[in-house]
């Protein structure tokens, strides 16, 4: 990565993957003004790499007997040498993997958000500079909204209303909740098991069995599904949200 711009900068080839093509025809960084128009391309790159980590998330969770066949072979083992209590135990699978796309989703989410707010102030819609979906006190993005309410040119009064009617919408469905989530992961409690894979044995005929293997789960939906809610979610709430900032964009371009 460059950390100083170049005295003679080259137009930048990029030979984009699969998942790029989800966001191609919203983010479009040829239809925004300069000021703009790297922060687009940021937005679609996290959006792109947002539909990528779901769909991975949501193969490894399909293919979870596969990947806890050691961790199962692991308990029958030590169960045929000495047998214990079912009933005192929770048996959780590791998996680095998961556990890393969990975070990147998450992570992937509250970027995605940081980014599309700051165009707020690119395209002039708040007079306050954003750098982020911040929260106020408890509060997620709180400062947004402040911004949307007390810091927007008459001008465009009218459509920060609706962008601030789109952002409390959204607020309410996924969004605090996703938050939420993401800052108990950076911050998790002492004994949390959420990012292992939950392995439920029985025993038969003095043999052990797996009887089902759970993914993580977000309050009680399993992680792969809720990962794929919420991304239908971002679809719904980045399309409406730029198409808003693009009549602004349009009207003074």
């Amino acid at each position: 990565m460059a950390t100083h711009p170049e005295l003679d900068p080259r137009v930048p080839v990029v030979c984009v993957d699969e998942a790029a093509v989800a966001g191609a025809k919203l983010f479009d960084p040829n239809s925004w003004p300069v000021a703009t128009k790297g922060l687009i391309q940021s937005c679609w790159t996290e959006y792109s790499v947002l539909h990528h980590c779901v769909a991975q998330l949501v193969a490894m969770c399909q293919e979870r007997e596969k990947v806890c066949q050691r961790h199962v072979t692991t308990i029958q083992q030590q169960w045929s040498t000495q047998k214990f209590d079912l009933e005192k135990v929770n048996i959780y699978g590791q998996h680095p993997d998961l556990h890393i796309r969990i975070e990147a989703f998450f992570s992937g989410v509250k970027s995605l958000l940081d980014l599309l707010v700051q165009v707020l102030s690119t395209e002039k819609i708040v007079s306050a500079k954003l750098d982020g979906f911040h929260r106020v006190q408890d509060n997620y993005g709180g400062k947004v909204l402040n911004a949307l309410e007390n810091n927007t040119p008459d001008t465009k009064k009218e459509v920060a209303a609706k962008i601030h009617a789109l952002i409390s919408e959204h607020k309410e469905k996924w969004i605090d909740k996703t938050i939420f989530a993401r800052d108990q992961l950076i911050h998790p409690e002492k004994g949390m098991h959420q990012l292992m894979f939950h392995l439920e044995f029985s025993e038969k005929d003095g043999k052990l069995s797996c009887q089902k293997i759970n993914a993580p789960a977000i309050e009680s939906e399993s992680i792969d599904e809720y990962a794929q809610q919420v991304l239908e979610f971002v679809q719904a709430f980045t399309f409406n949200f730029i198409e808003l900032v693009k009549v602004v964009s349009n009207n003074t371009s």
